[in-house]
């Protein structure tokens, strides 16, 4: 049943555009789930191999005619899909905004096929908001608040945007520009404007990975989908010769990529160069450790947390041996602090969390639902929230079942009391309570050790400083499996 908020003084339609692997699929022919299964319970190489081959985008699809695959909601579970991560859940984003707008029919999920092209993608999104807009309008409940506050004036569009999501936003006022004037405010949260290096790895991660698929299998479908392609990065990422460049075709292809593909989203890069975000909030993370260069070994690629130092006009800057210097770089894990914000916008607003547990921080939900309320300055939030607490959660992407994996914090203060909790999630009720101790010789740092007794997904949770700090790590059964 809807409930009418009558106490909101805003009444916009708001959308809400998931990260990539965020919404669950399924093959529309015979209903069975690709992505999105929900309790992940056991792990086996098998069973990843067959997901990741029904995942790779065909040439039908590439070429438009989709349909082999169905959007049927936004993910309601964590996943994960190895070489790529895990993928968050968007329940807590979803329930904080449908509590802040007038109706519930205010409120549009837009779930979508994050294989496909973010131009592909962007267009569907650009109708559905326009769609979105003129039914919330046209609803009784709409009418209701305008009548009692005619100064209000019609609705108008809030986008609250994760990660690959806020791309797609941005492509959507690309292709139709009528859209910006319906807008009252953008958020992008972690957002990769300028790509992230994360991307490659997907591409080339059949190489050197101990992940429990074969490789190959994983070369293969990531080099499919064109998403991924436009998420690469747009930055001098790429170190060779002694210099670091932003990839080009070749050196896509040098990781792995398709040569169509690659020339595909690299002109898409200048089409999009001076498309900008209207009343744009920018959440970025940081202090967490993140690639944010590589190079290539023998056709591998060799990861680094560090760019070059460079002069205000560009020129690299050499140490006193000639060679450049590093500059050591941060992010919220999967993307480059810098690389999340969008040239012209205003100040970012920073907060020291993972890629995937901003969009479920309580701070970001906060601002989230005051853009509602008409709170939509950066800085006036920021005074609100206060300075967050600046320590740094390290979990491993994944770990072995029956093996112990090690969780550490960075950047402790001292007289600083954190708690560590490690829980199953999905349908899982194990709960383990490592203890955090001093890590000698490295002062700031705290440190244990978790081993789950069951395969599953397990979110690291410490607790001691303004809110907490989340890590999921998947838990892997590699044993029966042959």
């Amino acid at each position: 049943m809807r409930r009418r908020n009558p106490g909101r003084r805003l009444h916009d339609a708001v959308v809400i555009v998931p990260g990539i692997m965020g919404s669950e699929l399924r093959d529309a022919e015979t209903g069975r789930t690709l992505w999105g299964v929900g309790k992940l319970l056991a792990y086996t190489a098998r069973a990843h191999t067959e997901r990741l081959r029904q995942l790779a985008v065909t040439e039908d699809e590439r070429a438009g005619r989709t349909g082999r695959v169905e959007v049927t909601g936004l993910l309601e579970s964590a996943e994960l899909l190895p070489g790529f991560g895990s993928a968050h859940p968007y329940s807590a984003m979803v329930a904080e905004m449908r509590h802040s707008v007038v109706d519930s029919a205010a409120l549009l999920p837009f779930p979508y096929d994050w294989r496909l092209s973010v131009e592909h993608n962007g267009a569907l999104l650009a109708a559905a908001a326009r769609r979105h807009l003129d039914a919330w309008r046209a609803h009784p409940e709409h009418r209701r608040y305008v009548e009692a506050d005619p100064e209000a004036g019609p609705a108008r569009l809030v986008f609250v945007a994760h990660s690959m999501g806020g791309l797609l936003v941005r492509e959507a006022l690309r292709l139709d520009r009528t859209l910006r004037d319906d807008i009252r405010a953008v958020m992008t949260v972690g957002t990769p404007f300028n790509g992230s290096v994360k991307a490659v790895l997907m591409l080339n991660a059949g190489k050197g990975l101990p992940l429990p698929v074969p490789a190959a299998a994983l070369r293969q479908v990531a080099s499919t989908m064109p998403g991924l392609y436009d998420l690469l990065p747009d930055y001098r990422a790429y170190e060779v010769d002694g210099d670091m460049r932003v990839p080009g075709v070749e050196d896509i292809v040098a990781v792995g990529g398709r040569r169509d593909l690659a020339k595909a989203a690299v002109d898409r890069r200048a089409d999009r160069a001076g498309t900008t975000l209207p009343e744009h909030v920018t959440i970025v993370g940081m202090g967490q450790r993140t690639w944010t260069s590589y190079r290539l070994a023998d056709g591998t690629a060799v990861f680094g947390r560090y760019l070059f130092k460079r002069s205000n006009d560009g020129r690299l800057l050499p140490d006193a041996e000639g060679r450049p210097q590093r500059d050591p770089r941060t992010g919220d894990g999967t993307v480059y602090q810098y690389a999340a914000q969008l040239p012209g916008t205003v100040r970012p607003v920073h907060f020291y969390h993972e890629h995937g547990s901003l969009i479920r921080a309580r701070s970001v939900l906060d601002m989230a639902s005051g853009l509602m309320h008409g709170l939509r300055h950066p800085e006036e939030r920021g005074a609100m929230l206060g300075d967050e607490t600046a320590f740094e959660l390290c979990a491993p992407e994944w770990s072995a079942l029956g093996e112990p994996f090690a969780i550490e914090v960075d950047g402790v203060g001292r007289g600083a009391d954190l708690e560590c909790r490690v829980r199953g999630v999905n349908g899982l009720d194990e709960m383990l309570t490592p203890v955090l101790r001093p890590v000698p010789g490295r002062p700031g740092v705290l440190a244990a050790s978790c081993t789950p007794g069951r395969p599953g997904m397990y979110e690291v949770e410490v607790t001691g400083g303004d809110e907490p700090k989340r890590r999921l790590v998947p838990v892997l059964d590699t044993v029966h499996d042959g």
